[in-house]
This record gives structure tokens, sequence and C-alpha cells, in this order.
């Protein structure tokens, strides 16, 4: 649960029980009041009985004169009363039930818990000896339980109202305060992923204003160690590929003349040593000449390392189809695909390296490990970026593999172009990895 919804819980449990509590002295005080009324009430209905009562003996009409002194006292406010014979069935007055005259407008369970104890007044009707029955005065809280039951009820939508609207402001004041921890959260996102162009407001909260300064100020920092560390991978990717291009011509240019003199020389031997049958100087020059080739061999595999001398022949896409050519020729149980468009002539040279490089190791892999049937290379040129996809049908990668050091080593390489580079991969299902180069032309360059 949200740190938001918590608070708007505890906000509106303690309203709740601050109207309940409300409610509760409020009805306390007003059956307090009810009792002290009631009782006030019957006390001067008493009196007025009271003094009423000795002008039976002095009335004709018996009957008639009960009942102006039970409607007398019946005008008196929260007073019922009536006259009733020797069995208690009434004889002047309304029939009374549960305790009403008229009921009050309220539910059943507040009129009980409402309603007072009765209080009543008895008293016994005679005439010389006879006796008639008994004039009965009786508390009737029935307006006063209405009125209370009114004031509840508004009470209780007051409450209702007041309990929406705080409850609405201090989640609208927590959604809003709340909101720049969420940008700020985003922004680590974007910054886990490597977008150090993330930013917060600072003019929000002025309680977070100095974390939100404080991590502005650490993704400048960040942004600013990347584009260094890219400019200085790009530099050192560049001298690296200098060096090995100096390294490779000198090896082409002056240790393989000097391999193929010796070839030649040895062929002069060879034959010399084969006219004047000097078998033993034959041996020694099939010997030297192994071990030349073998140095040739060797020679051939460095300069391939150092720099793939096809790609500064034939340019790139040529360079990579002669590649999957000699795959298709050395590993024909796969089947090879490849798909280019764009050209890639104008390309920097560094751009061209690293493709040929993430290529050829995709490949390898592909070919040591992957156990795939089938691979395809592909490559998509358009003005702002080179795209590059090499996808099998092999056994995947592991989780523990995915650092492996020609993987780190490819995205070192894309990281130095300002790159991205994906490896798409399910374990048994093979591998997609992907490769997006932003091409910075030298104007752009700041």
């Amino acid at each position: 649960m949200s740190l938001k919804f918590r608070i708007v819980i505890i906000v509106t449990i303690i309203l709740l029980i601050n109207f309940a509590a409300a409610g509760f002295f409020m009805v306390k005080n007003a059956r307090q009041a009810l009792v002290s009324e009631m009782d006030s009430s019957t006390q001067l209905a008493k009196g007025l009985l009271i003094n009423a009562l000795p002008t039976l003996r002095f009335s004709n009409d018996l009957g008639e004169r009960l009942k102006l002194i039970v409607n007398s006292v019946r005008d008196t406010r929260h007073i019922r009363a009536w006259f009733e014979d020797m069995q208690g069935a009434p004889l002047i007055g309304e029939e009374v039930t549960g305790g009403f005259i008229h009921k009050p407008d309220a539910p059943d369970w507040f009129i009980k818990l409402m309603e007072p104890e009765a209080v009543a007044f008895r008293r016994l009707i005679t005439k010389g000896s006879k006796s008639y029955g008994y004039l009965v005065v009786e508390a009737d809280p029935s307006d006063e339980v209405t009125e209370v039951w009114r004031d509840v009820q508004v009470l209780f939508w007051l409450g209702a109202f007041f309990l929406f609207l705080i409850v609405s402001l201090v989640y609208v004041a927590l959604r809003q305060g709340l909101k720049p921890i969420e940008h700020l959260a985003e922004a680590l996102g974007r910054l886990e992923k490597g977008d150090f162009s993330a930013r917060v407001e600072t003019a929000v909260v002025s309680e977070l204003t100095p974390i939100q300064n404080r991590f502005n100020h650490m993704a400048r920092v960040l942004e600013k160690t990347m584009v260094e560390n890219h400019s200085l991978a790009g530099n050192m990717l560049a001298v690296q590929e200098t060096e090995r291009r100096d390294l490779s011509r000198e090896l082409h240019d002056e240790l393989g003349p000097c391999l193929f003199g010796i070839r030649v020389d040895l062929a002069d031997i060879e034959r010399i040593a084969s006219e004047h049958l000097l078998t033993e100087v034959t041996d020694k020059v099939e010997s030297v000449k192994s071990i030349t080739n073998h140095i040739q061999s060797l020679v051939r595999k460095m300069l391939s390392r150092l720099r793939p001398m096809t790609l500064d022949d034939l340019g790139l896409t040529d360079a990579l189809r002669d590649m999957i050519r000699n795959w298709r020729d050395r590993q024909p149980e796969i089947d090879w695909e490849w798909d280019f468009v764009g050209d890639c002539r104008e390309l920097a040279d560094t751009i061209q390296v690293t493709v040929y490089r993430i290529v050829q190791e995709c490949t390898t892999n592909c070919v040591r490990h992957a156990k795939a049937k089938h691979v395809k290379v592909e490559l998509r040129l358009d003005e702002e970026n080179l795209k590059v996809t090499v996808t099998d049908d092999g056994i995947g990668l592991k989780a523990d593999l995915i650092r492996g050091f020609g993987l780190i080593g490819m995205r070192e390489r894309v990281s130095a172009l300002g790159g991205r580079i994906a490896f798409d991969t399910e374990e048994g299902h093979g591998l997609q990895v992907r490769v997006l180069i932003p091409l910075i032309k030298d104007s752009d360059k700041t």
C-alpha cells in the first residue's frame, strides 16, 4: 500500500473516531437534558393536577370535570394525561402505545436509546366513599426525541461532508507533495538505463529541494563523466586502430617480402640439391619450407587480427560478405544469410572496424558455442543511425555468460561510439545481438 493511502486511511480513522465521540457526547447530553426537562414538566403537571382535584367534590358532572382537568394538564409541554378505571382501561384521554402519544420521527433503536425512565403520577379519584378510577400524568418525550434525532442527522451529514472534504484535501495535498518523489524515482530509472540527461524540478516542495539539487548535480557530473569516457574510449579506439594499421602494414610490407624471398631461395636450393643428389640438403630444405609456411600462416592470422585487410581493400559491406562466405565454406552445415542496406563507404574508419569486429565476434560465437543451424546478419544504414543485427537459432546464453569477456568487449566498443547494444536471449531459443550506432557528423560535434 502506498504512503498516501496509508496517511489517508489514518486521517479517515481519526476523523471517524472524532465524529463518533462527538455524536456520543451529543446524544448523552441530550438524554440528560431530556430527563431533566421531563422531570420538570411532570412536576409542573403534578402541581396543576393537585390544585384542580379539590374542585371535583363540588362538581355535579364528574366526567365532564375530569375531562377538563385532563385537557388542561395535557396542554403542558411533554406531558400526557388520561383517566382510567380501576382495571386500568382508559376512559378519558387518548389511548397510548409504546410509551408515546405521538411516536417520534426516529428509528426504534434511537428511541430506545433516548427514552428516559417513565416519570408518572397517579391519583385515585373518589367521591364520597366511591372510587371511580385513576387520573394518570406521565412524561411524553416524543417531540424532544424527534428534535434530538434531527440534530443527530444534521451532525451526521455535516460530518460526512467534512470527512469527504478533509480526506480529499489531504489526498490532493499528499499527491502533490509526493509527486516530486515519483519524478525522482522516474529520473533514477532513467539514470539506471543510461540516460544521464535526466533532471528533476526543484520548485514544488521546499523540503525536497536539497535532495533534488544534489540529484541534478550528480546527474550532471555523471553525464559529463560519461561524455568524457566516451570521448576517451573513442580516442583510444582510434589510436589502437592506427597502431594496428601501422603494425599490420609493416608486417605485410616488411616481413611478407622477406618470407617470400626465403621461399624463393629455398626453391633454388631444393632444385640445386636435387640436381646433385644431395638428399640431406633436400630434407633440410623441406623442413625450412614447412617452418616458413607456418610463419606465413601465423603472419596472416596476425594481420587479420590486427587489421582485416579485406576491410581496407573491399569496404565494410563487401568485407562482411567475404567473412560470411568464408564461414559458409568452412561451416556448410550452417545456413548463413545476410541482408545489407546502405552505402557504408563514407563511414568513419572506427565505426567500420567496430562493426566488423562485432560481427566477427558474433559469428565466431555462433560457430563455437551456439550450435546454431541458421545465422542471419543484417545491416541497415540511414541518415542518422547504423543498425546491425546478428540472429541465430542456437542454444542461447546462460545468465552467467552475459558478462563474458567477448560480450563486454563488444559493449565497450559500441559505448565508445555513443551507441547501444542489446542481447536478446532465452536459454535454448537462440540469441539476437542488436547494435545501434548514431552517426554524428563533424559539424555536429561540439
